[in-house]
């Protein structure tokens, strides 16, 4: 009996640390959408950056004058703009290195790419920030997680999961209240 009241402990367990996770990115996911922003941690989507960057590595950015950053084809700094026409619009964050300095702006290329971004240059107003050199890597999961949550990878399935959790979760903290309290009026002292 004991070996089963671990068990159930270790699950118990489990499931508040998914839970909390669950919590957590949900919060994420609401303070980007309301802010349009996700500084300072941003998913890569696309393998444009390897093997530097890959995709579903959570880099961490810091917001950056125009004038601050450096451009070069080897050690240039790694910015994040809007693309070109789409200022504004977190959906198309892109995250290149800066290559080269030009009157109009940066142009920028994709490590992996052979060639620089065709909608080079970007204008100094689209650079929201650039990388810290710091990130969580792919394979923890917890980027591709992310971006399935928010419906960018297997769209519509990240949404519908996420709501079918949180109803599974809803209903099991309802279901846990429910056997406490009737565990507090089977008690005789009321503890």
């Amino acid at each position: 009996m004991s070996r089963l009241r671990t068990v159930g402990r270790i699950f118990t367990y489990l499931f508040y640390a998914v839970f909390i996770f669950l919590i957590a990115l949900t919060m994420f996911s609401v303070v980007q959408g309301a802010t349009g922003t996700s500084f300072p941690l941003l998913v890569v989507k696309s393998g444009s950056m390897e093997p530097v960057i890959h995709a579903g590595d959570i880099i961490i950015t810091v917001p950056v004058q125009p004038s601050e950053i450096k451009a070069d084809p080897k050690d240039g700094d790694v910015i994040v703009f809007f693309k070109p026409p789409y200022y504004g619009d977190s959906r198309y964050l892109i995250v290149h290195r800066a290559v080269d300095v030009v009157e109009d702006g940066f142009i920028t290329k994709g490590d992996a790419n052979a060639v620089v971004d065709p909608w080079s240059p970007v204008p100094p107003s689209y650079v929201v920030g650039k990388w810290t050199g710091m990130k969580l890597p792919y394979w923890t999961g917890l980027g591709y997680l992310s971006l399935f949550m928010k419906g960018e990878l297997y769209p519509p399935y990240g949404r519908i999961t996420l709501v079918l959790l949180i109803i599974v979760n809803v209903i099991l903290l309802f279901l846990e209240f429910r056997r406490i309290r009737k565990r507090s009026r089977q008690s005789p002292t009321g503890n």
